[in-house]
């Protein structure tokens, strides 16, 4: 089972604009000093992590990638929380 990333980056931009809980940072421009940033690509990270909206089940289509995948199989909450982070 493989994820296709370029797919799930093309979903993930498709949501952005309607979530009205992070809109804020595509209509303004986000200080240096924030732990939002938009990369060049247009995805919105938090802490340099990809920002995933609570939109179209992306959240759990991750969640489960992770926690299925023959590689990298649930080894307990902490681990599994490592592995998506």
């Amino acid at each position: 089972m493989l994820v296709d990333t370029e797919a799930l980056h093309k979903d993930i931009l498709s949501t952005l604009p309607s979530n009205p809980s992070i809109s804020t940072h595509f209509s303004t421009l986000i200080p240096s000093d924030s732990c939002w940033s938009l990369g060049d690509d247009g995805l919105l990270r938090l802490d340099d992590r990809i920002y995933i909206p609570d939109s179209d089940d992306l959240q759990l289509h991750i969640l489960q990638f992770k926690h299925d995948h023959l590689i990298s199989r649930h080894f307990g909450q902490n681990r599994m929380l490592e592995l998506v982070c």
